[in-house]
């Protein structure tokens, strides 16, 4: 194994090796598997605090906040685009096809957000329509 570096210091970091983490099996945990599960049947699912009532998308086990278990799932609506950005370059630097917008999807009295693949024009605040439960989901402006 070896760390690489080229070049300045912000430059990019490379490693040369199989990293042992590839030969371990890894589980969704309870919260993940209970998300899937809801894209599976096309819906979003949060976890909501008992004491202080945020919903978290995805679900987390404990409350940030009060530092206690989450209680009941409740499917959330009202997905919005907060963020974006166009990716017009693969990695490798080659131009694609055609641009790729990814954009951070949030729901309206949720704290979190997921990613998407944004289909239109995007606008900053503007709702959107989930056309695609998957990971990433696939949203139309």
């Amino acid at each position: 194994m070896s760390w690489d570096k080229r070049g300045r210091e912000n430059e990019l970091v490379t490693w040369k090796d199989v990293m042992e983490v590839e030969r371990y099996v890894y589980t969704a945990g309870p919260d993940g598997e209970k998300f899937l599960r809801g894209l599976r049947e096309g819906k979003i699912l949060g976890r909501k605090c008992p004491r202080c009532g945020r919903v978290y998308v995805p679900p987390r086990m404990y409350c940030e906040d009060c530092f206690v278990e989450n209680g009941e799932y409740v499917e959330v609506k009202e997905p919005y685009l907060d963020s974006f950005t166009t990716i017009y370059h693969d990695n490798a630097d080659r131009r694609l096809d055609q641009p790729v917008t990814v954009g951070l999807v949030r729901f309206k009295g949720a704290s979190g957000g997921l990613l998407a693949i944004v289909q239109g024009i995007p606008e900053i605040g503007k709702k959107v329509e989930i056309v695609e439960y998957g990971i990433p989901l696939r949203v139309r402006t």
